[in-house]
């Protein structure tokens, strides 16, 4: 755990509840994507079944943590779904039928939940029931990127620990001491939204690059298109409508950029414009209509 870097409260607290036996029972591990959760997850559950953990850290030399490292450990149960979150159904049948188990190396057995907030409330009270009558050597980690979806009753069962977003500069320089190119590092680092998971996956994620560089060409380009072209590149933009938080970050970056060499104004409206833009998608406004409004404003074709 201690090779974790950025969650260092985290995995003292969690360090601390291993070397002083007192593991919950159930915690909730809360964060972005590409935070860390299931690494964090996976690295507390190796300590957490550890025959002889050395100041609240996994051994990593006994047969648990062998098994841990190579996924076979069997007190070891990753719960999730085929699709989004478990169903209740999946919870009565997988989960709970499941507790029946004893440990098989150990003194307990570890649940890593993942997508937890994304479940119903009918699964969610079905969990409770392991929650609150499950046996005492089951120990619950269930993964979530916030704490809204889920059930007061829930939340009241928990240790709730939630993963921050990591600086920017960090994310950067941990990405270039493994060899990744600073330039590269750098713009990975900057749409990681704070988690070096999602750093890592940008790095060999094309269509990201493709799609960053066809943003770029748009903003470099704006200025001189009419307004038919704006309408077309608007509908362009409309397909790649899961990625528009992406294209916003890619568009205030680059002007952003701009105001670093070159202060103005213009460029100060075009960041406020984008923000709205994004505020007003939030609010379920139209979503052709609101880039459309967006680049004529970037375009210098609708007053900001």
């Amino acid at each position: 755990m201690e090779q974790i870097s950025g969650n260092e409260l985290i995995l003292r607290s969690m360090q601390l509840s291993v070397a002083n036996g007192r593991v919950g029972h159930a915690y909730i591990i809360c964060g972005g994507k590409g935070f860390g959760k299931k690494t964090l997850a996976r690295h507390f559950a190796k300590a957490v079944l550890c025959h002889a953990p050395r100041s609240g850290l996994s051994c990593g030399v006994c047969k648990s943590c062998k098994t841990c490292d190579t996924g076979n450990n069997p007190d070891l149960v990753y719960v999730q779904s085929e699709k989004d979150a478990l169903s209740v159904g999946e919870v009565r049948g997988s989960l709970l039928a499941d507790l029946a188990v004893t440990p098989q190396t150990g003194e307990r057995r570890v649940y890593i939940i993942q997508n937890a907030d994304k479940m119903n409330h009918a699964a969610q009270n079905a969990m409770l029931l392991s929650l609150e009558d499950g046996p005492k050597h089951a120990v619950f980690l269930l993964l979530a990127e916030g704490l809204g979806g889920f059930l007061p009753t829930i939340l009241s069962r928990c240790v709730e620990y939630k993963i921050p977003p990591i600086d920017t500069d960090l994310i950067g320089q941990h990405l270039q001491k493994q060899g990744v190119d600073p330039n590269k590092a750098q713009i990975a680092a900057n749409f990681s939204q704070g988690g070096i998971g999602r750093a890592l996956a940008l790095l060999d994620d094309e269509e990201f690059a493709a799609r960053r560089e066809m943003v770029l060409k748009l903003a470099q380009t704006i200025t001189n298109m009419d307004i038919v072209e704006i309408f077309a590149a608007a509908k362009e933009l409309e397909a790649h409508k899961e990625h528009i938080s992406d294209i916003f970050d890619i568009l205030q970056m680059h002007f952003r950029d701009r105001l670093v060499t070159n202060p103005n104004t213009d460029d100060v409206g075009k960041i406020h414009a984008i923000s709205s833009a994004r505020e007003k998608l939030r609010a379920n406004c139209n979503f052709l209509m609101t880039l459309e409004i967006l680049l004529l404003k970037l375009g210098g074709k609708y007053q900001i």
